[in-house]
């Protein structure tokens, strides 16, 4: 079957058309919301299409249930006429025969290029949506990890609560075979194992408090009241450096020349095992007695004095007879707050209530 030259032609054209487009698609390609936008189009248009098939469908069904057709076989029309009528039929049926479909021929070309053509559209998509998939995949990694984590604290609190549940109903079932005397003495008995355990815990808390104030944060708050580095910015001052003092700009003077046992004294470490060895013999037990020999034992005995006022005090405020490094770290460690309206009077934090103003 022979195809003109002018198919070919716009055949060709066509093609030529489609690798253009495909070339400017490569260069700057489409963003996801415009192939989405696109394939909603492309999917109305079909819809449409199929909506005006059945239409069509359904009134060629009509034609031929009314049978409106052309009726050729009746009876009592005249031979002449009839023959008249089967010839116009017959040369209406053969001039359909003899037009040409609509469809290109079995041979022709552009069906393999709108295949191509289709399946070069159907890649550069799935190019973009890999693309897109990339860039969401770390967010919803990301996402899945955190509800895995929701559900595994999920997962602790309901063990949790069903746990509480079942040693709160078995000691509904033994107390209720229990006197309200019994009741009380075990109420009793649990209150002062619970103070008895707090104490114990007081206790062990305040030596360590005692301890790290002794060992690390005395030298420091000598250094930052005689105008050094604030606590916290260097962790170990030698005694040296705090004879010396500082300078206006903050920085270290210059010591003195010491012999080798001065440089011995100013060791961190031997001032942690002197003061070690200091409280197992029980020389300082009362810090607030002990007479400071340098200044950052006289830091030391300031902390010490300030926290015991502080702890006495309760929730009342405590009046402060200066200004001192020990007062401003306990206010900027959150331990303590100044009074809203004079900063001389101090108080712990109350911790089972709201921060004040």
């Amino acid at each position: 079957m022979s195809v003109d030259q002018e198919k070919v032609d716009k055949i060709r054209t066509f093609a030529d058309r489609g690798h253009n487009l495909e070339k400017q698609y490569t260069e700057n390609p489409l963003s996801l919301d415009a192939i989405q936008h696109y394939n909603r189009r492309l999917d109305d248009t079909i819809r449409s299409l199929q909506d005006h098939v059945k239409r069509q469908e359904d009134t060629l069904r009509k034609l031929r249930a009314s049978k409106q057709g052309l009726d050729i076989s009746g009876q009592g029309t005249e031979p002449t006429k009839r023959l008249a009528q089967v010839r116009r039929v017959k040369k209406a049926y053969d001039s359909l025969l003899q037009s040409e479909p609509d469809l290109p021929a079995p041979d022709s070309p552009l069906p393999c290029l709108i295949a191509l053509r289709e399946t070069s559209r159907v890649i550069q998509e799935n190019k973009a949506s890999i693309s897109s998939l990339r860039k969401s995949l770390p967010s919803s990694r990301q996402q899945l990890k955190d509800e895995q984590e929701d559900l595994e604290d999920a997962k602790i609190i309901h063990d949790g609560l069903r746990t509480r549940i079942q040693r709160t109903k078995r000691e509904q079932s033994e107390n209720s075979t229990k006197s309200p005397s019994e009741l009380a003495d075990e109420f009793l008995n649990a209150e002062r194992k619970k103070m008895r355990a707090l104490k114990t815990s007081s206790s062990k808390l305040r030596k360590d408090l005692d301890q790290f104030i002794d060992d690390h944060l005395a030298s420091q708050l000598a250094a930052e009241d005689l105008g050094g580095p604030v606590v916290g910015d260097i962790m170990e001052i030698p005694d040296s450096t705090l004879e010396a003092g500082y300078t206006a700009h903050g920085k270290p003077k210059k010591p003195k020349s010491t012999t080798t046992r001065d440089m011995d004294e100013d060791d961190p470490r031997q001032q942690r095992i002197d003061n070690l060895l200091r409280r197992q013999r029980g020389d300082d037990d009362d810090v607030s007695n002990a007479r400071p020999t340098n200044k950052r034992e006289a830091a030391a005995v300031a902390m010490h004095e300030l926290v015991n006022s502080l702890l006495e005090s309760g929730t009342s405020y405590v009046e402060l007879s200066r200004e001192s490094a020990a007062s401003r770290f306990l206010v900027r460690a959150k331990v303590a707050q100044l009074h809203p309206r004079d900063a001389r009077k101090i108080r712990l934090i109350d911790f089972g209530r709201s921060f004040e103003d």
